[in-house]
């Protein structure tokens, strides 16, 4: 798997990624999306399988919010995950075979 980002780019901008402290104890969540300071916060304590997963959710809520698509959240959610799911088998070992 590659490293995990600092930042991406969407839309023309730079989004940082962070990897927070205690987002979970404290915001109640495994990662959060901030459209004003265009900030990811994403739970340190969480494994690199699901902090990756949370980082396709919070991608998917920046898109939504950057083009008023509105997405409701079950949507966002469903979206995050297959994305995940797609991500993660163009690093699979199979993939050299294809």
């Amino acid at each position: 798997m590659v490293p995990f980002p600092r930042y991406v780019r969407l839309g023309g901008h730079v989004i940082q990624v962070r990897r927070v402290q205690g987002l979970i104890k404290n915001e109640d969540a495994f990662g959060t999306w901030d459209d004003g300071t265009l900030t990811i916060s994403i739970d340190a304590e969480l494994s690199q399988s699901l902090a990756w997963e949370t980082l396709f959710h919070e991608l998917v809520e920046a898109c939504s919010t950057s083009t008023d698509f509105k997405l409701e959240h079950h949507i966002v959610q469903t979206f995050g995950l297959l994305i995940h799911q797609a991500f993660q088998s163009l690093f699979e070992k199979g993939q050299k075979d294809a």
